[in-house]
């Protein structure tokens, strides 16, 4: 809280698809009906509207211009940063890097992004392709190179841009190759435990609802999830942070329920500029789905605590 008002970091589907199907996440694994999607891309003048009422209405930490989605794929995205930036509010940027080797990273970051993630899998093509299905990491390689000097016409903090590799039980070998190719292009390089989403799809599979497909996904993680799942639901937690202090909204400009639960419209909220944010907020507060994935500890699934890094770090240890 800052001054007695709501503090919120906002993620925001600028785009309605992704080129990739990585396995872990809703649009890999396809849960929901993803053709009841919005689709389309959001506009300028629907995002300024957007920032406009939110600063009236509660401190703004960050926008995200991404959630489910790849928003290098916005052809406006540099326009939608600065947007963002004028209105004195930080924006940032996380992305699988998969764009044509053409694209204007230099005008992307003189839009001056306050952060920005790239997130991969591997260093060869035959380990990379199985985290982010359908990407090309000799193509992000290139990319990477390509960023790196814009970064450097731009005089961009490197702190800035960090390359953040998802580690599985296939990947642990290619974490150091890929860290070495990263730090010397001057990124910051960071590992975490690859996670399954959405909050849906965690809750079937701890009901032992299980798919062929998830019963490959779960052997493949680092960090097993009836081993994060056992941790997590015992913590007791009450307060979830996705709900109070994070909002995600469609490309449609439409509040969901959260950012790690499907696109499926029983979780749409409602309009954005339609809704104050207290109606907004006691709306999500009383969604059925809130129980179930706070019994589960979910949320702190999500945020990696302490005992969670722990049991990952233990995971990465080879005998």
């Amino acid at each position: 809280m800052n001054g007695g008002r709501r503090s919120y970091t906002i993620v925001i589907d600028v785009f309605s698809y992704c080129n990739l199907r990585c396995p872990s996440c809703i649009v890999g694994n396809k849960f929901g009906r993803m053709e009841d999607w919005p689709k389309g891309l959001m506009s300028p003048a629907l995002l300024d509207a957007i920032v406009t009422k939110a600063k009236r209405e509660f401190e703004i930490q960050d926008i995200g211009v991404f959630n489910w989605t790849e928003p290098l794929l916005h052809p406006r995205l540099p326009e939608l940063l600065e947007l963002i930036n004028n209105h004195g509010v930080k924006s940032s940027i996380s992305t699988n890097l998969n764009v044509r080797e053409s694209y204007d990273f230099t005008r992307l970051l003189a839009a001056r992004p306050h952060w920005m993630r790239v997130s991969l899998s591997g260093f060869s093509q035959a380990v990379y392709e199985r985290g982010h299905a359908g990407g090309d990491i000799g193509l992000v390689k290139r990319n990477l190179i390509s960023l790196a000097r814009a970064r450097d016409r731009n005089g961009i903090d490197p702190s800035c841009i960090e390359v953040f590799f998802h580690v599985y039980t296939y990947n642990m070998g290619e974490i150091e190759l890929m860290r070495s190719f990263c730090e010397d292009l001057g990124f910051r390089f960071e590992t975490g435990y690859a996670q399954i989403f959405p909050v849906e799809k965690i809750i079937q599979i701890s009901q032992g609802n299980v798919s062929a497909e998830d019963e490959a996904l779960l052997s493949a993680l680092a960090l097993p999830l009836d081993k994060a799942i056992g941790i997590t639901s015992r913590t007791g937690t009450r307060a979830c942070r996705l709900l109070n202090e994070v909002l995600a909204i469609n490309v449609a400009g439409e509040v969901m329920l959260c950012c790690g639960t499907s696109m499926n419209a029983v979780n749409t909220i409602g309009p954005f500029l339609e809704l104050s944010i207290e109606e907004i907020q006691e709306r999500r507060s009383r969604h059925p789905l809130c129980g179930p994935c706070l019994a589960l500890g979910i949320p702190d699934y999500f945020d990696n605590g302490p005992p969670l890094a722990q049991a990952f770090d233990e995971a990465q240890k080879v005998p």
